[in-house]
């Protein structure tokens, strides 16, 4: 294989809702919720999460992605051949590198492979009813918008005159009127998206949805647990995505000072808008990404620090999209033997570009495993005001029933004192004629307390029950 090119894209389990129930349901939630504040330090916020139809709704969408996203892979590995295809993700074959020979012009790079795995993840996790796949959907809406958003233009107005591809010879391929056309199509149906994630964001309760149907009895409440409920990140979890994601934006923020400062704002200009930088139909520029990855990093460590319930699928997210890139370009440079090779234009950058790739390499791995492990559950929302509450006894009692008042009876014929009775009886009738000697009667005793509500049912028997690596290119 030809030389690694020194320019390479900077990169930056999903758990199920149970459905079985075992163990006490309430001895559970009680223990989720002191680890809860034992890990978080205090009350939780409000927890939010997608409604079903929400779900159902993103996850269709984002398999409409993955789908765009692998013909344009497939269309690689027939056209090119799965060798050359290999070649260009790991840079083996690039702008100066050989690619004059390619009878087409190649549409995806690693950063594609990473993008399709995650939508592919990210539809996977809404169909399954997985928790993380709020956080999923989020980042693969915000990466899919930004990564196929500049393919607009940098199809739209490639031409002999203004050439934007690095690849020259393609003008006037049907491959970059598709490519314009199906990326306009897909940043299109991420508006619908974000506004079906935003819209379908729903308070969760722990309580089952459907009421209780006429003429069969009410269900008693069972506290949900802690499989069936949203899980934060653990506190190593929250550290490890932090000081991660933290690290990648300084990074990619790095890169975007290098630039400017050692070869002026012009260059940085280039780099963002990929006027003669980019070398694939679905590729985007160097700025342009670093800038992506310091918004998508960012946030991705904010939600991580706050330790949401979003976070999970979050970080998931970036670490899926980042550990493809992170070992093609790994593999190039060890296949190439330039790895330990900083050269000598700028050494300094070379070796950060090292650091940044094994730094990500190790950190991405490290976040998936992390998610692959049980969160901390979150403990239910309080029923918001003005829900319909229905009145009655506590979850898990059954209903106190009245008691029928008796008078007191006395027999026909009795002599002698009253047989006993009830003690609020009322006294026996005052005979005309005036009040009987003697000392008034007394009043009727007060009432006794109502009766004590049957006791809750017992527990059960059983035991209770997850850019570039170097400087920028010179053209």
């Amino acid at each position: 294989m030809g030389t690694a090119r020194t320019n390479h894209r900077v990169c930056g389990g999903i758990p199920h809702s149970a459905t079985e129930r075992h163990g006490d349901a309430t001895g559970s939630t009680e223990r989720a919720g002191t680890e809860e504040q034992r890990q978080g330090g205090g009350a939780m916020p409000q927890v939010r999460v997608l409604g079903r139809g929400a779900r159902i709704t993103g996850g269709i969408f984002c398999l409409l992605f993955a789908l765009h996203t692998w013909i344009w892979v497939l269309r690689d590995v027939l056209e090119l051949g799965f060798g050359d295809t290999w070649d260009v993700w790991t840079g083996a074959l690039g702008p100066g590198a050989g690619a004059g020979a390619l009878a087409d012009i190649p549409a995806t790079t690693t950063v594609d492979a990473g993008l399709g795995l995650l939508q592919l993840a990210a539809a996977f996790a809404a169909f399954t009813g997985a928790w993380a796949a709020g956080g999923l959907m989020a980042v693969t809406t915000l990466l899919t918008f930004s990564y196929r958003l500049p393919v607009i233009w940098h199809a739209g107005l490639h031409s002999e005159s203004s050439p934007y591809y690095a690849l020259r010879g393609f003008f006037n391929d049907p491959s970059v009127d598709a490519a314009w056309v199906s990326c306009a199509l897909t940043v299109f149906l991420c508006a619908p998206l974000a506004i079906v994630l935003m819209a379908g964001v729903r308070p969760w309760t722990g309580r089952p949805a459907q009421a209780a149907q006429p003429g069969h009895p009410a269900q008693p409440y069972e506290p949900p647990l802690p499989g069936e409920s949203p899980q934060r990140p653990t506190r190593a979890h929250a550290v490890v995505a932090a000081v991660l994601l933290g690290v990648l934006v300084l990074f990619n923020a790095g890169w975007n000072i290098q630039t400017i400062y050692t070869s002026g704002g012009g260059t940085w200009l280039r780099l963002f808008t990929g006027e003669g930088t980019v070398s694939t139909l679905l590729d985007v520029s160097p700025a342009w990404e670093w800038l992506t990855l310091i918004v998508v990093c960012g946030t991705g460590a904010v939600l991580a620090m706050a330790r949401t319930v979003s976070a999970r699928g979050f970080s998931l997210g970036v670490a899926i999209l980042l550990l493809p890139q992170a070992l093609t370009f790994l593999w190039g440079y060890l296949d190439a033997g330039t790895f330990l090779e900083l050269g000598d234009v700028a050494p300094v950058s070379g070796l950060f570009g090292r650091v940044q790739l094994l730094i990500t390499l190790a950190g991405t791995v490290t976040l998936i495993v992390l998610a692959m492990r049980p969160g901390v559950p979150a403990q239910p929302a309080p029923v918001p005001f003005g829900s319909a509450v229905p009145f009655g006894p506590p979850p898990g009692q059954a209903p106190v029933q009245a008691q029928p008042y008796v008078p007191l009876q006395p027999g026909p014929g009795a002599a002698g004192p009253a047989p006993a009775g009830p003690a609020y009886a009322y006294p026996p009738a005052q005979p005309a004629g005036g009040p009987p000697a003697g000392p008034p009667p007394s009043g009727p005793p007060a009432a006794p307390p109502p009766p004590v509500a049957p006791p809750a049912s017992p527990p059960s028997e059983n035991g209770p029950g997850g850019g570039t690596f170097g400087p920028p290119p010179v053209y």
